[in-house]
């Protein structure tokens, strides 16, 4: 029943892009590398710093595209990622989809807040530096949201360098650990897993035909 849920906003979010592009007056492509710490928790609304050696590293690859409605300020996004988490001999390789909505303010140099969500299938682990509770309840898929501020430089109406801080934080869990009661009572609590990450990335925005003067009829 999950994997069918995820396939039906996938499907939807996909017909929403593929039709806002008709009407957009900003097409962009974007390549993103991102990099910071990674961390699991109980309860929602862990923060994670980018920089605190102490956790588990985590790095991303990933491509965007990104569509903005005549004279709109904020643009639509969706992309493809490849995320590596890495703890000691622990691995976890996961491919991610996001979708979500970015403010453009400013013109030259543009400040970016977004915010949206993402789905998230683990592509690979080590069965021998885990757990067995994860073993026993690890979830394939994860349904996560994000947010994010970034700056962005824009260069000749066509290139964008962007830098951006983000956290990821997961909706659904990534395995279960099992737990008993002072009285005796076996319980289970849901681990989730937070993220904060530095991305740094370059667009490259399409000029669309309806931004380009019409010639007067003679």
């Amino acid at each position: 029943m999950q994997f069918k849920t995820y396939i039906a906003v996938g499907i939807i979010f996909v017909f929403v892009f593929r039709t806002h592009a008709a009407y957009a007056q900003e097409s962009a492509f974007a390549i993103e590398q991102g990099f910071g710490q990674s961390t699991t928790g109980y309860a929602g609304g862990i923060f994670v710093l980018p920089v605190d050696d102490t956790k588990p590293d985590v790095s991303s690859i990933g491509l965007s595209y990104y569509s903005r409605p005549v004279q709109a300020l904020f643009r639509l996004n969706a992309g493809l990622a490849f995320y590596s988490i890495d703890d000691d001999e622990a691995s976890f390789k996961y491919l991610r989809l996001p979708a979500g909505l970015e403010l453009c303010l400013g013109r030259k140099l543009q400040i970016l807040p977004a915010a949206g969500l993402s789905g998230s299938y683990l592509l690979e682990y080590n069965p021998d530096a885990v757990t067995e509770d994860y073993l026993n309840s690890r979830s394939l898929f994860q349904l996560g949201w994000y947010g994010r501020l970034g700056i962005g430089f824009l260069m000749m109406d066509q290139y964008m360098i962007n830098l951006a801080w983000q956290q990821n934080s997961d909706l659904s869990f990534k395995y279960k650990v099992n737990r008993f009661s002072p009285g005796g009572a076996p319980y289970s609590l849901d681990v989730k897993g937070y993220e904060g990450m530095l991305f740094l990335g370059i667009r490259y925005n399409i000029i669309n035909s309806s931004n380009k003067p019409h010639r007067q009829p003679e």
